[in-house]
């Protein structure tokens, strides 16, 4: 009786680092602005086709990837006289990561304040000696679905050099990645800045959370309104898309009517959760100072 050899298609796979030529390959694929920060870190996701892998147990969209890639069924018959096709990279994900901005909420909470700017010029110092913050996580299309996205973030973490790597996630209830990957996640973050200032700028011009289900929806409210709440809802939209890209993105925006009504559909009312993982020596080679205030 031959024995049933497992293999799969993510046998193929492999982790290494990566250039900003990858992550602009990318890019179209993520929601958010190609600029991603103080850029520190850049690592890929590939898939190298060997000729050995199979599409069993894929998805359907992972099993149709494989066909392209001209991926064989597997068999229990071993082949006589296999000749093994020449190698060819596919370009599957990429992860980002950036020096953390000096100042955040979410962060202070969990960790105590540890890092809190008031503190001292100290504090900027221990931020970018000991945190590093994941920018950006992509998958292409096909190969979602599968795990690579907690398995590229699982990989990486150690590979960056900091005690402390941090992540935020508007989508982390549906979307548990990062805990999967070993990060311990703080729920309750704050939304983006000046948000509650906007949702009180919508009540005042009579616009419930109903009309900013998406960007077209918000479009039509907006027209509908008077023209002095329309004006004040406008403005007070502006401001805020203008301040959450540049939190984003550290740099100033003027971001097209369609692309802010996107944004305030998308992010207003998200909640944010903030993620931290520990390197497992950290504490044990001290490192900065206080580094049991640091939640692990």
């Amino acid at each position: 009786m031959n024995k049933v050899r497992r293999c799969t298609l993510l046998a193929g796979i492999r982790i290494e680092r990566g250039a900003r030529e990858d992550w602009t390959a990318l890019t179209p694929l993520h929601y958010r602005s190609h600029r991603a920060g103080a850029v520190s870190d850049i690592f890929r996701m590939v898939y190298e086709r060997g000729g050995r892998e199979c599409d069993r147990g894929l998805t359907p969209a992972a099993r149709k990837a494989a066909a392209r890639e001209g991926v064989r069924q597997c068999s229990s018959r071993p082949r006589k006289r296999a000749v093994a096709p020449k190698a060819r990279e596919t370009l599957v994900g990429v992860i980002v990561y950036s020096r953390s901005p000096l100042s955040l909420a979410a962060r202070n909470r969990a960790t105590g304040g540890r890092y809190r700017v008031g503190r001292g010029l100290s504090a900027g110092r221990l931020v970018n000696e000991e945190l590093r913050i994941v920018s950006r996580v992509v998958i292409v299309p096909n190969w979602r679905g599968l795990g690579l996205a907690s398995r590229l973030v699982a990989e990486t973490l150690g590979q960056v050099g900091t005690a402390y790597v941090e992540a935020l996630a508007a989508m982390g209830r549906v979307h548990p990645f990062f805990e999967q990957a070993g990060m311990t996640a703080y729920p309750g973050a704050p939304g983006p800045a000046g948000s509650e200032r906007l949702r009180s700028a919508f009540e005042a011009a009579g616009l419930g959370r109903s009309a900013r289900r998406s960007a077209e929806a918000l479009e039509a409210a907006l027209t509908a309104l008077e023209p002095a709440a329309r004006k004040l809802a406008e403005r007070e939209i502006k401001r805020w898309a203008r301040s959450y890209l540049a939190a984003k993105n550290h740099r100033t925006h003027r971001p097209e009517r369609r692309r802010m009504l996107d944004l305030v559909a998308r992010h207003l009312d998200a909640s944010p959760i903030y993620y931290l993982w520990r390197r497992p020596d950290a504490q044990a080679r001290g490192e900065g100072a206080n580094a049991r205030e640091v939640a692990g």
